[in-house]
């Protein structure tokens, strides 16, 4: 009798043994976890934007919009530093669990990266939040989109609007443009410029104009074309007249011009054939045939100058094969009249002779400089006369 009762008193402390065991981890997880929230008090982490009350002009709304993303980068950076995480491992989102049966430096370590990225959510949702509040205590939207802002926001591009608005604070308009000129196309994207040029519209203009200037002062199309496309799109959005815009795409116009090959040549595609200095082809012919099971597309293009044929290449389903160069010879195209031309290459024609310096003082809205006015009068045979 005495051995049956020691026998379940001994089941009994067995049963009281393994449910301490099992409480035991979810214990530990919460202790390390109540650590992570003592720590986080200690270092006075405030996670709540006081959005101003009455916002009645659009400045004023750009304005909180601005201080913000101000605010964000602020507390993003303190929560960052504070735990010793960064943006990258936030965006990664990799999150991991623990049974709290760990050593207790594992714990207390997922317990603070997990306290870490509970902030960051609780920041993002903040965020949101003022977002939402600020445009409520607007008068009205002022040609702003909530949803644009929310989706900058989303799309990790607030700190764009920092970066834009330090240039600006320091007056360096053209710094300031150059960060925020791409983009310009969508609304959530150009939120950056938008603030920019919303609270100081002279420096960013101008700052766009010296962009131009500077760009025009390179002879890479890339460069040229890049500051033309972008000073297009800024002159759209705010309905402005840049200056030096116009200039700057008569460049831009010569330098692909001059980029371009002089000729066709083989495995080019059609459309880049037709692209070459030649421009595009006099003439096109397309056959069509099948064979090998297959359906292909052939044919020729030729060029005419001054009543002949000077080129001529052959296609084969959309790529150059064969390319014949009669430039240098007398033959005349059967397809045009024998015309006689006249040019500065087969004639008496001496260009010091002419007024070539007047020329281009009468023509400096066609030409970048008096180099380049002293080629194009060269082919303007129309003006030998006058000068």
């Amino acid at each position: 009798m005495n051995m049956s009762k020691t026998i379940r008193a001994g089941i009994v402390l067995a049963v009281i043994a393994v449910i301490a065991a099992i409480a035991i981890g979810p214990v530990r997880l919460y202790n390390a976890r109540k650590k992570a929230d003592e720590f986080a008090a200690e270092k006075g982490i405030k996670i709540q934007y006081e959005v101003s009350e009455n916002i009645g002009s659009r400045e004023a709304l750009l304005t909180e919009l601005w201080q913000i993303a101000l605010w964000e980068e602020k507390t993003r950076t303190e929560i960052n530093d504070v735990f010793g995480q960064s943006d990258k491992e936030y965006k990664e989102g990799r999150t991991e669990s623990k049974s709290g049966y760990e050593k207790e430096e594992e714990l207390l370590a997922f317990a603070m990266k997990e306290k870490w990225r509970n902030l960051r959510r609780r920041l993002d949702r903040d965020v949101n939040e003022s977002i939402t509040q600020c445009f409520q205590n607007a008068d009205k939207t002022y040609g702003l989109d909530e949803q644009s802002v929310q989706t900058c926001y989303t799309k990790n591009y607030f700190h764009k609007i920092n970066e834009v608005m330090r240039s600006v604070e320091d007056g360096a308009g053209m710094e300031a443009y150059n960060l925020a000129c791409y983009g310009l196309l969508d609304d959530w994207s150009a939120l950056p410029m938008d603030i920019a040029y919303g609270l100081r519209p002279k420096l960013i203009k101008a700052g766009c104009e010296a962009a131009l200037l500077s760009a025009g002062k390179s002879n890479e199309y890339y460069t040229v074309s890049s500051a033309v496309s972008s000073a297009e799109n800024f002159a759209a959005r705010y309905r402005l007249t840049i200056d030096g815009l116009e200039s700057a795409k008569k460049k831009e116009k010569r330098l692909e011009y001059a980029n371009r090959p002089d000729v066709p040549t083989v495995g080019m595609s059609i459309s880049q054939a037709r692209s070459t200095k030649l421009g595009a082809p006099t003439r096109t012919t397309t056959e069509q045939g099948s064979w090998s099971h297959k359906k292909h597309t052939y044919g020729d293009m030729s060029w005419d100058q001054n009543g002949r044929q000077i080129f001529k290449a052959h296609y084969f389903d959309g790529e150059i094969t064969d390319v014949y160069d009669t430039r240098n010879s007398t033959a005349r195209s059967p397809w045009t009249s024998s015309r006689k031309s006249f040019s500065a290459s087969n004639s008496s024609f001496d260009p010091d002779d002419h007024d070539i310096e007047a020329y281009y003082e009468d023509n400096r809205d066609e030409y970048y400089d008096y180099d380049d006015a002293y080629e194009g009068f060269l082919d303007d045979e129309g003006a030998w006369d006058d000068y």
